[in-house]
This record gives C-alpha cells, structure tokens and sequence, in this order.
C-alpha cells in the first residue's frame, strides 16, 4: 500500500526549518526498556553465593519465547534442558499514555504547551551584524563600520563609504563620536544580538511498568538477590533513580512487597525452584523521537534585534475619474481581490476615485501624469486605501 504525501499526518511542527548543526537526544519506549534492563546488570550488580564461590546472576529481558516461558510460570532452561539458575527476568506490562502516569505525574504532564526551548545560541548571521552596528567600537577595521569609513558627508552623518570599508548609518557606536576616541567597549553585553532559538515539540508523557523476577534453587540465594534490591533503594522511599545511554534520569518506583510463586508444595519430579516477583513502575516521556521515517522535529528560529516601524505619505491626490470604464480596465482593477462578484464592488465603497501622480521622465525631463487604483475608501471611517506609485517617508523609528 502507498502513501501519498497528502495521507501522512504531520503532526506537532510544521514548516522545513531544522538547525544545521544540531541535534538534539531522544528518547522512546526502547530507551527506557535499556535503562531498566542496565539497572539490574550492571547498576545493582546480583550476585549470590554457591559453594563458597561468588557468581553473578545473568539478567534476561523476556520477549518472544522466553516471555511465554515466564509467563507460564516456567523457569528458562539452556539448548541441554538445564535450568539457568540464578537468574533474573524482566518483562515489560502495560504503557500508559495518560497525563497521570498511573499516579505518579506531575504538573508538567498536564501542561497544555506546543513546544519547548531548549537552547538559545548567537546566530552564525550574528558576526556581520556586529560588523554593521560596530557595538564595541572599532575604528581601525576595515570589516567593522564606522565613521571614518565615509568619504561623503552630504547627509549626516555619511552617504558615501570607502570601496573597500564598511560603513552603516545605523544609529550606534559606529556613529558615535565618542566612540571615535579610542577606547573600545569590552563589556560582554549580549543584548543587540541576534540569537538562534531551537525548540522540540512538548515531550508525550507515559508510564511502563515492568515485572521483575527472581529464579533461584534455594532460598539463601534469594535473601541476597532482594536484599541487594532492597538496599540500594534510595533513601527510606521504594524507588531508585536510572539513567538512559542518552542521559535523560528517570526513577524506577517499586511495589511495596515480593509474590512468592515458588513450587515448594508441589512434591512432584519437578525441580525445585524459588521464585519471587515484584512491579515497578517508571513514568517517563517521549521526546524528540528519531524513528525511521519520521522528519527532523526540531525547528530553529531567530530573533529581530532591530524592527523599523516606517511613517510614509503620498502627496498626490485623490480625484474623481470621469472616463468610462472599459471591461480590461475594471478586470486589471479587481485583480487579487477577494472579490466573488462584480456587483459587490459597489458595497465596498467609491473605487471609482484615483490618485493622480504626475511623473517626470529622468531621461526625457518629460511630466505625465499616470492614475493608481484606490484598493478601498470607508467614508464612515475618513480611510482611504491607494496603491501610490510615488511614496515619501516621513520619519523610521527603531525598536
């Protein structure tokens, strides 16, 4: 069966914006099942005593046919039948996706929020705009602007650079007086800056629990195997903190007591087997998933240092057009337009108005006068819309 890109469901970011050079950790169901099983070969470290020789306990994470043996109550035996004893079992339950965690959330799986921020770095485009605003007040470097990097002054502060300098009129150090004077600025001061924010979406929150069980033959090699677990709990509570090969850190909370499921009372053949079983539970997340077929979910943006709000005017007039519309003429006009039908450009005001602008040929010196478009006039409001062809900026303000 194929999948038309029209089919798939992309959820959490949209848009193609990954960082170039980051990345950034997952971690998923396989993650977590690794730190469970790596808790109890390697962390805890089982070991028993059998004729006064210490051996460590082989620890299996059940799945496929081992998981149907433990299961069935069996122990796990080797390609000649034998028992593999001692021997610890592992086999992973239920996953639940709930914003509980089967009691063991906390407020922030149940926070409602798209994405989360996890780093905030200068932007590679940072450097050339240091070179444009100059902020630390260099005057002797041809790549950084400055006042002296301007041969004309018929507008202050400058108009003309050198061919080889950089020069900005940029209200800042690069125009500053007192920046001429020799001292630079060598305060770190990451304020005019441009910065690359890179977020993930918001990790999915579960919780695993898993069953834990020790096979053993007698029962002092049984006291051992718990009393390792039991102490090294931490603190005076039943959990112990774990740690994936990425090193996200989860805690592993365990049930209260051991289920006994020995054979003891069975006085048949059967070998003799000591079994003791306990659940923990690990709530933990999904983030930043890296599974075939899955995009790159982390998305960089960045930031405005400078925003110019402009102030601009038309000096042309507004005058009645008189001629006799033709049908290309009303079809050129209307076009873009979130009109359905020509008869609603009535409803939305006088558009029979035009801005007369007179425009003088640089070539020629020749004056015409062309006609723009009114794109909308509310007369209720005082507003009027045009499409000027002629614009003279009145003021720029910087933020």
């Amino acid at each position: 069966m194929s999948i038309k890109k029209g089919d798939k469901i992309i959820k959490k970011f949209e848009g193609d914006n990954p960082p170039e050079d980051f990345d950034f950790p997952s971690i998923g169901i396989e993650d977590i099942d690794r730190a469970v099983f790596k808790l109890f070969d390697k962390k805890l470290n089982f070991q028993t005593t059998q004729k006064k020789e210490s051996k460590k306990v082989p620890v299996v994470f059940a799945s496929g046919e081992r998981f149907a043996l433990t299961r069935r109550k069996n122990p796990v035996r080797d390609k000649n039948n034998a028992l593999i004893l001692p021997l610890i079992s592992i086999v992973r339950n239920d996953i639940d996706f709930s914003s509980g965690q089967k009691g063991k959330g906390t407020a922030i799986s149940f926070r409602n929020q798209p994405s989360y921020t996890i780093k905030n770095r200068l932007s590679k485009q940072d450097r050339n705009y240091q070179n444009v605003i100059n902020k630390i007040g260099l005057t002797n470097q041809k790549n950084a602007s400055s006042r002296r990097a301007f041969v004309l002054n018929d507008v202050v502060p400058g108009n003309v650079a050198n061919h080889d300098e950089q020069a900005s009129r940029r209200n800042g150090n690069n125009i500053s007086f007192s920046s001429q004077s020799g001292l630079i600025n060598l305060d770190p001061n990451l304020g005019n800056n441009i910065f690359e924010i890179i977020d993930i979406p918001y990790p999915e929150f579960v919780a695993m629990t898993y069953d834990v069980t020790f096979w053993t033959q007698y029962i002092q090699q049984a006291n051992q195997m718990m009393e390792t677990l039991i102490f090294n709990f931490d603190g005076q509570g039943q959990e112990i903190a774990i740690k994936t090969d990425s090193g996200y850190e989860l805690v592993a909370f365990f049930e209260t007591s051991f289920t006994n499921g020995s054979n003891f009372d069975n006085y048949s053949d059967d070998e003799r087997i000591v079994k003791n079983s306990i659940v923990l539970t690990i709530p933990g997340y999904i983030l930043n998933p890296k599974s075939s077929g899955m995009p790159n979910l982390a998305r960089s943006y960045f930031s405005a240092p400078t925003i110019n709000f402009g102030y601009q005017e038309q000096a042309s007039k507004i005058v009645e057009n008189n001629q006799p519309e033709r049908k290309e003429d009303k079809f050129k006009k209307n076009v873009l337009q979130d009109l359905t039908n020509p008869s609603e450009e009535d409803r939305r005001g006088d558009l029979k108005s035009v801005i007369e602008e007179k425009i003088i040929n640089p070539f020629t010196g020749e004056e015409t006068v062309q006609f723009s478009k009114i794109r909308h006039r509310n007369q209720r409001k005082g507003e009027t819309v045009g499409s000027s062809l002629i614009i003279k900026d009145i003021e720029t303000q910087n933020e």
